[in-house]
């Protein structure tokens, strides 16, 4: 299928590799010499190098040899632990689906290196799975899994912003390096650097996935506190320590925090209709403090479908969005019974 990329494509390798390696710069996570740009990795003196080479050059070069002719290290055979080789054209496919076929992780979208992002092939394999088992099972109407395509390339294009900034910096730092600063200068410029990860949940976009199988949020209201339609939910501990995500069932999930089980009546008439839904009532003081919305029905795949602070007057007419038997509603006044 036709690409959209950002800017022509250079062959790397990704050599990861063992070695007591001494850059001068104790507890960097990140170095750059000999035009190549070094990641500490775990355990301890263990390596990634990613070099740009030359196409012509990129299949037939020794990995070892280049190490050791840019860096001066040699390696013994057990120390050299892999190598891959990408391109470092940043590439999404126009189309996530024709018919009946779907394109999911990296045949739907090229990053580099290739591990940066695979969180994005995983995410899609999650998406078109539970949408495809929805539609498998009867449940699903025809607009859940026509909701791929939509949702996962809205994704990887806000992934492949972030990782267009990620190169950005990497390049910024290359070019200090090279002008020789103090350790103490390198940390700082890494410290202010914006953070990679959401810390109100590990969605990258701030306002969540926009798709017709998500319940809108009511026009003009305030933002609620770690609750947001299409993200996912801060992921909090409850009391025994127990990852809160880690409880929620294999379809979608009610997560009940009213005071006298409200959510339960929307879970057994989900379940008359045939919908899978497990239901979570939590009286836990940290959830509580952490997710404003008192009712809120996640996804199987950890985004926030529905939220509200009481049942909607209308339950049917949420299932019918959030399984895509119908398209959000349009009508101001009835898209947010709940909150009239």
């Amino acid at each position: 299928m036709p690409v959209d990329e950002l800017e022509p494509s250079r062959p790397h390798l990704s050599i990861a590799f063992h070695h007591p390696l001494r850059t001068g710069h104790p507890g960097s996570t990140m170095i750059v010499a000999g035009g190549i740009t070094l990641s500490r990795r775990h355990p301890a003196d263990s390596w990634v190098a990613q070099v740009p080479v030359e196409r012509d050059e990129a299949a037939a070069t020794d990995p070892a040899r280049l190490l050791r002719d840019r860096l001066g290290i040699d390696l013994d055979g057990p120390d050299l632990l892999g190598v891959t080789q990408w391109d470092d054209g940043l590439g999404v496919a126009r189309h996530f689906q024709r018919g009946t076929t779907f394109l999911a992780g990296q045949a739907a979208h090229r990053f580099h290196p290739p591990s940066s992002r695979i969180d994005t092939c995983v995410g899609d394999a999650i998406d078109l799975g539970w949408k495809l088992a929805a539609a498998v099972h009867g449940w699903a109407g025809p607009a859940l899994l026509a909701s791929y395509e939509g949702e996962r390339r809205q994704q990887a294009l806000l992934d492949r912003e972030l990782l267009v900034r990620a190169v950005e910096t990497r390049h910024r730092f290359a070019r200090l390096a090279e002008a020789g600063p103090s350790a103490d200068l390198l940390a700082r410029f890494v410290t202010h650097q914006p953070p990679r990860l959401d810390p109100g949940g590990p969605m990258s976009c701030e306002d969540g996935l926009r798709s017709p199988v998500l319940w809108p949020e009511r026009p003009g209201a305030p933002g609620r506190r770690g609750v947001r339609r299409g993200a996912r939910p801060p992921a909090v501990r409850l009391a025994g320590g127990e990852p809160l995500l880690d409880r929620l069932g294999p379809q979608f999930t009610l997560v009940d925090l009213t005071e006298k089980a409200a959510g339960k009546p929307l879970v057994a008439a989900a379940e008359v209709r045939g919908v899978p839904m497990t239901y979570f009532g939590l009286a836990d003081a940290a959830v509580r403090a952490s997710w404003a919305s008192r009712l809120v029905l996640i996804r199987p795949d950890q985004h926030v479908a529905w939220h509200a602070d009481r049942s909607p007057s209308d339950w049917d007419a949420v299932l019918d969005v959030v399984t895509g038997r119908r398209p959000e509603p349009s009508d101001r006044a009835s898209r947010h019974p709940e909150n009239a």
